[in-house]
């Protein structure tokens, strides 16, 4: 094959997301098959990313970036536990559709700002909404990941052909979601009277 001139960075993200996408898992992307597929040299590759490691960073801030596009659309126009709602359901569309890039989002930012800004907003719309429901910065945390946790471990079930019993495993989402908002406060309740909290008058 002969070698391409000009490979930029986007060609290295692109050409490796194929291979992503291919495989499903962030672990069978390496320089070498990438390099393959550009036409260039292993060693080349070098020259745009700083071997394994850089390369699967490319691909978690390539795929952040995607998940912050699809969860930020979700919760348009909605608020509450509804915005809760769509965003869970978005965000389990996502690992279902595109589990190799589902699993790329989940790169630890350790020190590196760029990759914590990707991260801060890939999970902005949900933490918003979380707040706005009452949860203090705690048990944000803690609800976040709870849902990390349930929509990783269905979407890697349903993939692996785990989940084989009656009903179809599509019906076990409205169980999932609805177990994720049962750990929502309850909204303050119309007919209860009085005044919700934080709407005292001045």
């Amino acid at each position: 094959m002969a070698a391409r001139r000009g490979v930029t960075i986007g060609q290295v993200v692109d050409f490796a997301l194929d291979l992503l996408d291919e495989a499903g898992r962030v672990d069978a992307v390496r320089p070498g098959p990438v390099a393959q597929r550009l036409g260039i040299r292993s060693q080349s590759l070098y020259a745009h990313v700083d071997g394994v490691d850089g390369l699967r960073r490319l691909l978690a801030l390539r795929c952040l970036d995607e998940l912050a596009e699809v969860v930020t659309r979700a919760a348009v126009g909605r608020s509450g536990r509804d915005a809760v709602e769509a965003i869970v359901r978005a965000q389990l569309d996502f690992a279902l559709a595109h589990p190799g890039r589902s699993e790329a989002t989940l790169h630890p930012p350790g020190d590196d700002p760029e990759l914590g800004t990707a991260i801060d907003r890939a999970g902005g719309p949900l933490r918003t909404v979380l707040a706005t429901l009452g949860l203090d910065e705690e048990a944000r945390v803690h609800w976040v990941r709870l849902q990390l946790a349930l929509t990783t471990g269905y979407a890697t079930l349903v993939r692996g052909g785990h989940l084989t019993l009656a009903p179809d495993p599509s019906a076990t989402l409205d169980t999932l979601v609805a177990a994720l908002l049962d750990q929502l406060p309850d909204p303050w309740p119309a007919t209860r009277g009085g005044t919700p909290p934080g709407k005292g008058t001045a």
